[in-house]
């Protein structure tokens, strides 16, 4: 892939993402909504939704998917280097970095089969830059879970745990999250439902994976883990559950679009245990596309 490909080059969309640390919230609004329901939610889309402001976005998510995935191979080096040079990597530099890109994304020209799964896999990493970024009074993110590798993986699509004053002490508290994406037209009602219905028929088993995935926790987190599924099984005031959509910003919901959750989880009941959150993009399957470009700028 060329740079002639790209709406915006990725040298100007990482100088736009520099001027703002990186942060996908400097490039966002988040707008409560329904915050006195069972469920309250926020709707998160761009602030002016200009074509620089979606490249950082697009360019940011890009570039932390290669840095989380490559980790401290020299794959995320060569990748990076080359992206912000608009050179294409060659010989053994591309077989190197190919297999970090190739999974959900494919490889330059024809990517994958599995289409509908980029946006799917960018909404995910949506949401875990911006619950990564949030700014939750009285709450210190403990653990985040890194979006896996593919979006057809068993098991739970985000989990996050806080730290929150309790008396002289510190509890831990979590949230099991359900992350989808609508792009279709009409309502998103259905799309939040899914979601809903699935937490309260598989998340036993979903925070099963996540407690064995992360055994080896030593001290308090350790200790959460040992006790994850039991807490989810007696609806613990510590723990609770989560409904992210990413979608078009012409579908997006309406201020009810939460109501059904608490009914496919009645015994959720303490406050905060429930939240929803709607990230609307113009045309996000354009933008998800526009990701996949920045990933494949250095092949």
């Amino acid at each position: 892939m060329t740079q002639a490909d790209l709406v915006v080059p990725v040298m100007e969309a990482d100088q736009a993402a520099a001027a703002r640390a990186y942060a996908v919230s400097a490039f966002m609004t988040r707008t409560p909504r329904a915050a006195d329901a069972t469920c309250p939610w926020q709707l998160i889309g761009f602030a002016d939704g200009t074509a620089q402001e979606r490249a950082a976005v697009a360019w940011i998510i890009a570039d932390k998917i290669m840095n989380e995935r490559a980790g401290h191979c020299r794959a995320y080096r060569f990748w990076r280097d080359a992206a912000l040079k608009g050179v294409a990597l060659t010989g053994d530099d591309t077989r190197l970095v190919q297999p970090f890109v190739r999974p959900v994304f494919g490889l330059p020209p024809k990517g994958t089969d599995a289409e509908d799964h980029v946006p799917g896999h960018v909404g995910e990493w949506l949401w875990y830059l911006l619950t990564r970024e949030e700014d939750l009074a009285d709450h210190e993110l403990a653990l985040l879970e890194t979006p896996s590798w593919s979006v057809t993986e068993g098991g739970g699509d985000g989990f996050v745990v806080h730290r929150i004053p309790a008396g002289v002490d510190t509890a831990l508290v979590f949230k099991l999250w359900e992350i989808k994406k609508f792009t279709g037209g009409g309502s998103i009602s259905d799309t939040i439902t899914k979601a809903a219905s699935q937490l309260a028929n598989r998340g036993d088993e979903y925070l099963a994976k996540i407690s064995w995935a992360n055994s080896k926790l030593t001290g308090d987190l350790g200790l959460l883990m040992t006790e994850l599924t039991e807490l989810w099984m007696r609806a613990h005031p510590r723990g609770g559950a989560g409904v992210s959509v990413s979608t078009n910003t012409a579908t997006a919901p309406k201020r009810a679009a939460f109501t059904q959750v608490p009914t496919y989880l009645p015994q959720l009941v303490h406050p905060g245990q429930l939240r929803g959150l709607v990230i609307a993009v113009e045309d996000f399957t354009a933008f998800a596309a526009q990701v996949r470009r920045y990933l494949w700028s250095a092949l």
